[in-house]
Parts: structure tokens; C-alpha cells; sequence
């Protein structure tokens, strides 16, 4: 492990018996891309629909005098939806608040423990959530019927959020994503 002014790193020069974790953090990277490009495209899509829904139902009801209910019901459910996975989204990117004010003075090491102690934290959190966000959503399809199931998001955004705070954790040690999966790991000077 090679620790220098930014985080720590692996080195690419490890011994062979490391290829297959190089080829689990290859797969780790690859998977949290295709999350990245998913959420990216729902929200493309939550947004239109969003735009589309606002367009039509003031058109409706001002033009026809012809109000819709569950489109005007929808909208909150497709905020809803925006806020979460833009939430991973940023998650993803290491742009998400932080409160690390006492951190900044301190060392290195200090830092890049307390950074896995959070995404640690921060996955166990999640997990626990996921696991009574299914319970909820069991209860929201019993209570409203299909409208329920818009209520999907929650175990969605609990369990991919719970997978980036691990991959933080990963990418702590391994070093950081680049911007091709085929070669996660450059040499820097």
C-alpha cells in the first residue's frame, strides 16, 4: 500500500496471488458504473414524466376543465424519486455533505480511518433501513394498492446506497475509479 499526499493506494506492482482482487475491484467498478448509468437514465426519465405530467395537467385542467388527480398524486411520488437517486448520485461521486471540520487538522491516517469507520457506519445504517423500507413498502401496496409499489424507491435507494458506502471503503484502499473500467488502476507520479 502506497500512502502519499492524497489517500492510500495499492500498488499495481503486487504480487500475482492479487490479480483476482484486481479482478473483484474490476467487477466492483463495473457495476457501480452501470448503477451510476440506471440511475442517471431514471432520472432523466422521472424528470420528463415530471415536466410532461405539470404540462398536461394544466392543460387539462384549464382547457377542459378536466383535473387529474392521479397525475397531480404522481408528482410527489416523481420528486420523490429525483431526490433519492440524485442522492446516490452524488454519493457515487464524493459529493455528498460532510461534517469533517475536526478531521481537517488532523493526519492522514487519522483521516482515512475515520473515513472507513463512517462508510462502515454509513452501510450499516443503510442495511438496517433496507431491511424495514421492505416492510414498508409491503405495507404501502397493501394499503394503496398499486400506488404502493411507486414506493419501490425506498429498498432501492437503501441497498445502493448501502453498496457505495462499501465501494468507498474499497475504493479507500484500491484507489480511486477512473474514468475507463478496463484499467481501474494507473500509475501516477
Amino acid at each position: 500500500m502506497q500512502c502519499g499526499d492524497g489517500d492510500c493506494h495499492l500498488s499495481v506492482h503486487t504480487h500475482l496471488s492479487a490479480v483476482p482482487f484486481f479482478t473483484m475491484i474490476n467487477a466492483i467498478i463495473r457495476l457501480d458504473d452501470a448503477l451510476g448509468f440506471i440511475e442517471k437514465c431514471v432520472i432523466i426519465l422521472c424528470f420528463s414524466l415530471l415536466v410532461f405530467f405539470i404540462i398536461f395537467n394544466i392543460l387539462s385542467r384549464n382547457f377542459f376543465h378536466l383535473p387529474s388527480h392521479q397525475i397531480f398524486e404522481a408528482g410527489p411520488n416523481l420528486v420523490l424519486w429525483l431526490a433519492l437517486l440524485g442522492a446516490s448520485l452524488a454519493l457515487k461521486q464524493q459529493r455528498h455533505i460532510r461534517l469533517e471540520l475536526i478531521l481537517r487538522y488532523c493526519g492522514h491516517r487519522v483521516r482515512l480511518w475515520a473515513a472507513v469507520a463512517v462508510n462502515f457506519f454509513g452501510a450499516a445504517v443503510m442495511g438496517v433501513l433496507l431491511v424495514t423500507s421492505v416492510e414498508f413498502v409491503k405495507n404501502e401496496i397493501a394499503m394503496f394498492g398499486d400506488w404502493g409499489r411507486l414506493s419501490v424507491i425506498f429498498p432501492i435507494f437503501f441497498s445502493v446506497t448501502a453498496f457505495r458506502y462499501l465501494t468507498g471503503i474499497v475504493y479507500r484502499f484500491a484507489g480511486p475509479p477512473t474514468d475507463s473500467a478496463t484499467q481501474p488502476f494507473k500509475l501516477t507520479r
